[in-house]
């Protein structure tokens, strides 16, 4: 039958387009920024189920350690707010979902493994993550030329630093690094497996070598090492000539790109000449030796911060999301106080395994890296063969950037990863007919959730920015509120996006400190901790207001100035926070008054 050819080969389609089209999503907006390169890895996993319910071997015909690994972390997730106050469960809920959507593409990728073969799945994984680098690339470059900012917003740019701050459009550097270093690995094994000749390598590899340097990234120097060490140790298991390519060509690629970073000031000079204009920053290696911002070391602040907090709550953690309170609370104490003036909300430690401590403490933290070490074992237990290599180096890319960014905490990412891990070999469990069927019940409920969830989505877009009008912000402010009691997944977006109507005014004072002291809980911003502040003193709480404050201006002391801006002269309440903003800008260097 032609559905039983045509349809695997769909399902192989929409498994490999997980890793172009959610990174390559232009739509970005708050209070939900990222659910449209989210949502679309929900919707091709379910798809690509879908397509292969007709095929032989049949979906749920064997469930390998992936899925069982992700089944763990979503039941982990989804129980926890049974065993740890937090302020919004729905957080958990709706990670432990993302989790049995990650459960469900393992066993896709499984079964077409099983259907066309370990070759023929990773070739097309390459050639998928090549093409994504690849147009990412090119994002990259219409971001340095100033394309971008011709174009009216079809392209992402960065309207502060339009020529220099490359990230294509991932819309961070960094994970644009990362995602760049996985289309070199892949055009690397494409080589070695015969499929992309050499004259297209080294054309491709020279590009995606410049593009990194253009980055900016400081970890690109542990990738290479981590690649070099792999291609090395995999052709010493497998010792034929394709594994030798292989190494060859991965340690030539590592080297360009380690050439690109020293020759960027070169290049950047080239093209500004060429085009009249300054364009490109700093590379990676560049930053890493002047060591000039103050990001090195709030990192390591909130890396602090997060043991910190394990210790405080080492079996369960202090609950999922809520590290950025614990971040803000801390700030003060004297280990903090030099931790450099960067000024942003720190929701993430930063590093993954700290992360995990501190909000679900050391048992779920102990059964997540110990059940992803189970799933990955089969790779160093098994022989050792060529297709290996691209998953393995891309867990060791992705991973690596973990310790120091927060990658996984992106769908898109955390999805990429799953699908490398599920390539470990091993046949999976094999389940009988009778269990299969919750297992698809189970698929329709994602299915059926991501698709209600996209109303939702959409009410909220139209909800944030407020109207002109009075009355119809009352009923805008109703509707949120409802929403923040009744519909847990999308509670914290609601409330974020009340947020937008709460002015610091007497009016509906109570109500406005309730919502506004629940919010400070959860994403204690430093907007909101002004407001709140602001309303404490318009309340008459005056220890209230400058505690709230005072914790304002130790976890973002270059925010004073705007601060004072805000803190109307005219109003007699708010006198004694200007006196306290007053005097934390004075002691700012003169840069940040």
């Amino acid at each position: 039958m032609l559905s039983s050819r045509l349809f695997p080969r769909l399902a192989l389609l929409s498994v490999c387009l997980i890793a172009i089209v959610p990174f390559a999503s232009r739509f970005h907006y708050v209070p939900l920024p990222q659910w449209w390169g989210e949502i679309n890895v929900v919707w091709l996993t379910v798809l690509a189920a879908v397509l292969l319910l007709p095929a032989t071997p049949a979906l749920f015909d064997r469930v390998p350690r992936a899925a069982w690994w992700a089944l763990l972390a979503g039941l982990c997730w989804g129980l926890q707010p049974w065993l740890v106050p937090v302020l919004f469960p729905g957080m958990s809920w709706a990670t432990a979902l993302a989790w049995a959507c990650m459960a469900l593409l393992a066993c896709v990728t499984v079964t077409l493994r099983e259907r066309f073969g370990q070759r023929e799945l990773t070739v097309w994984l390459a050639w998928a993550l090549l093409a994504g680098a690849l147009l990412q690339s090119l994002i990259g470059m219409a971001q340095l030329t100033g394309l971008a900012e011709a174009t009216g917003g079809l392209l992402f740019y960065d309207h502060a630093h339009p020529t220099s701050n490359i990230f294509g459009h991932i819309g961070q550097r960094n994970q644009f690094a990362h995602y760049l270093m996985w289309g070199v690995l892949a055009g690397c094994y494409l080589h070695a497996a015969g499929k992309l000749p050499a004259r297209w390598l080294w054309g491709l590899a020279a590009w995606l070598a410049l593009l990194l340097a253009w980055a900016g990234s400081r970890t690109i120097l542990l990738y290479l090492l981590a690649l070099s060490v792999l291609a090395l140790v995999w052709h010493w298991r497998i010792g034929d000539t394709a594994s030798r390519r292989l190494r060859n060509v991965l340690w030539i690629s590592c080297v360009l790109i380690l050439a690109a970073q020293f020759l960027l000031p070169w290049v950047n000079q080239l093209v500004s000449l060429l085009s009249h204009e300054s364009v490109g920053g700093a590379s990676g290696l560049e930053r890493l030796a002047a060591n000039g911002d103050s990001m090195g070391s709030r990192r390591f602040a909130e890396m602090h911060k997060a043991w910190l907090v394990f210790r405080s709550h080492p079996l369960w953690g202090v609950g999922w999301s809520q590290f950025a309170a614990e971040s803000v609370r801390l700030q003060p104490l004297p280990p903090f106080a030099a931790a450099g003036f960067n000024s942003g909300l720190f929701t993430n430690a930063h590093n993954l395994v700290l992360q995990l401590l501190a909000e679900m403490g050391g048992l779920v933290t102990l059964l997540v890296l110990g059940g992803f070490v189970w799933t990955v074992w089969p790779y160093f237990r098994e022989r050792a063969e060529l297709e290996h290599v691209l998953p393995l180096g891309g867990m060791a890319v992705t991973l690596i950037h973990s310790l120091l960014e927060y990658p996984l905490w992106y769908l898109y990412f955390l999805a990429v990863l799953v699908i490398f891990v599920a390539l470990a070999p091993g046949p999976g469990v094999r389940l009988p007919r009778l269990a299969r069927l919750p297992l698809w019940l189970g698929v329709a409920a994602l299915g059926w959730l991501s698709l209600t969830g996209l109303t939702r989505y959409d009410e909220l877009l139209g909800l944030y920015t407020p109207l002109a009008n009075a009355k119809a912000n009352e009923t805008r402010v109703a509707r949120l509120a409802e929403i923040v009691e009744t519909e847990p997944l999308f509670a914290f977006h609601a409330l974020n996006t009340l947020d937008n109507y709460l002015q610091p005014t007497r009016e509906q004072l109570p109500q406005k400190r309730r919502w506004l002291t629940r919010l400070a809980a959860f994403r204690p911003y430093p907007d909101v901790l002004l407001k709140k502040a602001q309303l404490e003193a318009l309340a008459g709480d005056e220890n209230a207001a400058e505690a709230t404050l005072g914790a304002a201006l130790a976890s973002f002391p270059t925010y004073a100035p705007s601060f004072l801006n805000e803190l109307d002269p005219r109003e007699p309440a708010w006198a004694g926070l200007r006196r306290a903003t007053e005097a934390a800008r004075q002691k700012l260097p003169p840069q940040y008054r």
